[in-house]
């Protein structure tokens, strides 16, 4: 005789299934686009750094972009000994998008005048299916900072998204915009994370086969003080599901008391 499955398994298995046709099997993002305009760009801009600036500009760019990682190698300058580094990469899962930061770092050297700074810039464009994509919460990327501000410096994060869908008439709309801005001026290691704010927190459902284009600029500057950074999405893709399914087993206890 076969032993029935708790009810736990009997709920969940197909919840969660029928939780991730939902959100994946009916609308989904299918590639990234290359038009002329999807680009990404690391620029190392040193030339302020000392007073007269002798240090010098260290540009890298792609474009059309696929979303593959792009890279500023470790790059010192010759002059003035500031270092900087870092990736940016687009990917897509279902109807979750993301731009990712790794290996961000900028360090200005101790007696230098002026300030360092790290600019990324992208433009990236997600194909939609013949499902489109649904109203969602807005993905956008969280950054887990470190550093040190040296006496009188600081550390400065800004930047933005812009988040836009275009139908396949050509004509856009400005779904939400996501900004970002971090201060930091007490001397001594500082430990953060830094989240944006955007101004509804929604991104609308897109019509199918349109598209979603997401470009925007941040700035990381030091003055002079160090600091690394990582990104991380939020919410994180399949949170939400998560966050259903960890609730399904108080309800179950609730039914069986």
């Amino acid at each position: 005789m076969k032993t029935p499955l708790p009810l736990s398994h009997t709920i969940l298995a197909p919840l969660a299934a029928a939780l991730l046709l939902t959100s994946a099997g009916h609308a989904a993002i299918s590639s990234i686009n290359t038009p002329g305009t999807s680009v990404a760009s690391i620029n190392f801009d040193d030339t302020t750094s000392l007073s007269p600036p002798p240090g010098a500009l260290y540009p890298t760019s792609t474009s059309p972009w696929t979303g593959a990682i792009h890279s500023l190698p470790f790059t010192t300058d010759p002059t003035t000994f500031d270092t900087a580094q870092g990736n940016i990469a687009a990917s897509f899962a279902g109807v979750n998008y993301a731009i990712t930061f790794t290996n961000v770092l900028l360090n200005q050297a101790l007696l230098n005048t002026g300030f360092a700074q790290l600019v990324f810039q992208f433009n990236v464009e997600f194909q939609l299916d013949a499902g489109g994509l649904p109203s969602q919460p807005t993905l956008f990327p969280s950054f887990t900072v470190n550093g040190t501000v040296q006496t009188g410096g600081f550390a400065f994060v800004t930047g933005f998204i812009n988040y836009n869908g275009v139908n396949a008439d050509g004509t856009a709309n400005l779904l939400d915009t996501v900004n970002y801005n971090a201060f930091f001026s007490t001397p001594g290691g500082f430990s953060s994370t830094i989240t944006g704010v955007p101004g509804s927190g929604t991104t609308a459902a897109l019509a199918p086969n349109s598209t979603l284009t997401l470009d925007g600029v941040f700035t990381f500057i030091v003055d002079p003080a160090s600091i690394s950074a990582e990104s991380q999405m939020v919410p994180e893709p399949g949170s939400a599901i998560l966050a259903i399914l960890a609730g399904v087993p108080l309800l179950l206890r609730r039914r069986r008391a």
